[in-house]
């Protein structure tokens, strides 16, 4: 084909392609976004409404106006507004469309409740108001009758547009009890009764434990406590407070909370439960202020009773400190055998030893990492005594070194623990030919019998047991230096089954 015609061709098709795209695409969806802004009850954008207003039979009227960039509530009370509870009423005013037009004109406003509306709502920009008036419900009371401004048509809307847009004070405030932000906090002191912890964050998201006592905490608590703090949401607000006593056990606090930042702090004083006749609430809310300020909140007891405050819940009891990812090479040692995994440029992980597989699947390796972890010591010895023979750990049965990526000294976990006498070794073998009703441990191969069909799984050998309940450890690096732990057997079992899957084949 000459260079001439596939151009011309080209030519075509890019007009084709453009009339296409212009004409056929794009006018159509010019052309339903009119359609769709046409068929709106309210032509105003939810940014270019400055005010509000709410106007019920039976309610005071609702106040609300944006002087710069955020809202406030100026009727019946003047207070901060509640930012996306403003937003979500403006998406459904500004969104909402009728069900349909019941009639075009000469209407009798007052058939449907009209001349004295039930519920208004009026909206303002800087150059222009409207109004929508809500009437009664409709036969079936599913939908409303209303009226636009001063326009002759009767429509009917849903009665969700009604309930989404019929609001209280309450409603529309801002009901923050805590005003600042978790990643700007870098203290808390929780006073309870006499007695007080103190936490101070050190880099990022470690933090310590200061009082009554000093050792590591586990950061995702600290940082659950702090949304938990952050995000508390009043149940009730009490604006005009009982002048005679002290109703809400403020005046003495049954717990102080300070948390505080290096430009600002806050104390939440926790008082006495919400006094709420028939409640039976076995976590009643709790009547909370915040120092230096009047207004009473009533918060949720249930979000207090979940903040995770006591030292002992809060102790980083983990024996290792790393992240998995970080891991590039994996040494274990374990009654004697040798288990060697390599984690190339690639992350891709390989076996070394006892054997080699160059292609293996990263699971069992994942999920080894994770268990490590994960593992945190049940209690601890301190000092550790001088003769580690009594631990079982100067021939430790099992040794593990962590390799983070450009370190060369690595993370190691040593464990130890007092091999079963023959008795129990006997007790275990007892107690697993009885499991298997065989007559004999399902580690003895029966050889001379035939396996009968239907008979079931065949039984594989197992090793008989030999790990405590809890067995003792040393980790290096640890904070708690000097030090040995007794952690849960369980894990090494675990460990033992995560290595034979190491070498299991596809």
């Amino acid at each position: 084909m000459k260079l001439g015609k596939l151009l011309i061709y080209l030519l075509i098709f890019v007009a084709l392609a453009s009339y296409v795209y212009f004409v056929e695409i794009r006018h159509k969806r010019e052309q339903k976004a009119i359609e769709e802004k046409a068929a709106r009850i309210v032509n105003l954008g939810k940014d270019d409404v400055v005010q509000i207003e709410l106007l019920s039979r039976d309610k005071e009227k609702i106040e609300l106006k944006k002087p710069a960039d955020t809202w406030v509530l100026t009727s019946p009370i003047k207070t901060k507004a509640d930012a996306s509870t403003v937003a979500s009423f403006l998406h459904s005013v500004t969104d909402a469309k009728p069900e349909k037009v019941v009639l075009e004109k000469d209407v009798k406003w007052e058939d449907y409740d009209l001349d004295k509306p039930e519920f208004t709502v009026r909206l303002a920009t800087k150059d222009k108001e409207t109004e929508i008036r809500f009437g009664s419900a409709n036969p079936a009371k599913t939908s409303y009758y209303m009226r636009f401004d001063e326009q002759p048509k009767l429509l009917l809307v849903p009665d969700t547009l009604k309930n989404s847009l019929n609001k209280t004070a309450f409603d529309l405030r801002d009901k923050t009890v805590v005003g600042m932000s978790p990643d700007l906090v870098d203290r808390i002191v929780v006073s309870t009764k006499g007695k007080e912890v103190e936490l101070q964050r050190e880099k990022g998201d470690k933090w310590i434990l200061l009082k009554p006592e000093q050792f590591r905490v586990k950061a995702q608590l600290v940082a659950g406590d702090l949304r938990t703090l952050t995000n508390l949401a009043a149940t009730n607000i009490i604006d005009s407070l009982a002048k005679d006593g002290d109703p809400y056990g403020l005046d003495s606090p049954e717990e102080t909370i300070l948390i505080a930042g290096k430009e600002r702090e806050q104390t939440l004083l926790i008082g006495g439960p919400e006094k709420k006749e028939g409640s039976s609430a076995t976590e009643p809310d709790r009547y909370a202020r915040i120092k230096g300020q009047d207004t009473v909140y009533v918060v949720d007891g249930r979000a207090l009773k979940s903040l995770k405050m006591a030292p002992e819940e809060l102790r980083d009891r983990s024996l290792l400190t790393f992240n998995p990812a970080d891991i590039e090479k994996l040494e274990i040692s374990l009654n004697g055998k040798t288990w060697l995994a390599v984690k190339d440029k690639d992350s891709k992980w390989s076996l070394q030893q006892p054997e080699k597989i160059e292609k293996m699947d990263a699971w069992p390796v994942t999920s080894i990492l994770w268990d490590l972890k994960d593992l945190e010591w049940k209690s601890i010895t301190k000092p550790a005594p001088p003769d580690l023979a009594s631990a079982h750990l100067d021939r430790p049965q099992l040794t593990v070194s962590l390799f983070k990526k450009g370190e060369s000294r690595p993370l190691v976990l040593k464990a130890g623990w007092e091999a079963p006498g023959k008795e129990e070794q006997e007790k275990v073998a007892k107690e697993s030919t009885q499991a298997t009703g065989t007559g004999q441990h399902p580690s003895v191969e029966k050889k001379d019998e035939p396996a009968s069909k239907g008979s079931g799984p065949e039984v594989k050998p197992e090793k008989i047991a030999a790990v405590p309940g809890q067995v003792n450890a040393l980790a290096q690096p640890q904070e708690e230096q000097g030090a040995i732990f007794s952690i849960d057997g369980g894990f090494v079992s675990r460990l033992e089954a995560d290595l034979k899957r190491l070498t299991e084949k596809k």
